[in-house]
């Protein structure tokens, strides 16, 4: 009798739970929210700590501030024509140093060094007059003239690298008489180099066409400098090279702020 009473009681409950369960809804009676997408863009950052025992670094200072026109001062300005009097004079000497020996070949003098400062065989400056000379007594016509100037090719090339030299020496003198902008001597400097390479560049291929006899670098260059015209000429040039590059990094302007 007590499991016919639990069955009918259990009945009651499944029968009661039936009828409180809503009525399900037809498909065509819902709507369906529309999809939403949004697109989030990563950007990866990398940041490194600076480690604390790491040098510090030099700050730019009011020395480096270059002032536009109008906040120029005079003592900025004077500073300016210091500086470029300085390394203009420093310029022009070096200038002087590397012309007086063709100066000096072209009036006939010679100094007494132990290399050969004043060249005799490439007297740039005298055998170019001296083709001038010939062309003008022969009318600028003829075998001879034609000679003196095939002669004349390794001068004229000199010649054309002590162009680059009055350059220099003119952009000195502009710097001596107050100039304020940095003066800039590389360029020409690296000009007369080339000019004295090209030179050594005949010597060393020969060209008997215009009188250049084959030379080799190690024995008549290298061992045999103190008598050699050729290598007074590439380190001289050097030298002015290496001048040059010094006056112009050590006198340009510098970028930065105020302290």
């Amino acid at each position: 009798m007590a499991d016919e009473r639990n069955k009918n009681k259990n009945r009651s409950v499944d029968d009661a739970g039936i009828r409180l369960a809503p009525t399900p809804i037809r498909n065509s009676d819902y709507h369906v929210l529309p999809s939403i997408r949004q697109e989030y863009v990563i950007e990866p950052t990398m940041q490194i700590d600076e480690p604390k025992d790491s040098p510090k670094l030099d700050y730019s200072t009011e020395d480096d501030f270059q002032p536009k026109i109008k906040d120029k001062s005079k003592k900025w300005k004077r500073r300016k024509r210091g500086k470029n009097i300085l390394f203009g004079a420093i310029m022009l000497a070096a200038t002087v140093f590397v012309l007086l020996p063709f100066i000096l070949a072209a009036a006939g003098q010679s100094l007494s060094l132990p290399f050969k400062y004043v060249p005799e065989e490439l007297n740039a400056i005298g055998d170019v007059i001296n083709a001038i000379d010939v062309s003008i007594d022969n009318g600028w016509s003829g075998a001879e003239v034609n000679s003196a100037w095939l002669y004349a090719v390794p001068s004229l090339v000199l010649v054309l690298g002590i162009l680059f030299l009055l350059l220099n020496g003119i952009k000195s003198l502009f710097a001596i008489f107050g100039a304020v902008k940095p003066v800039r001597y590389m360029v020409p400097a690296v000009s007369y180099l080339v000019c004295v390479l090209a030179v050594l560049v005949l010597y060393l291929i020969g060209v008997n066409s215009i009188g250049v006899s084959r030379i080799d670098f190690v024995e008549d260059v290298i061992k045999s400098y103190q008598t050699s015209e050729l290598f007074a000429l590439v380190v001289i040039a050097l030298g002015n090279l290496l001048v040059a590059i010094l006056c112009t990094l050590l006198n340009k302007d510098k970028l930065g702020y105020i302290k």
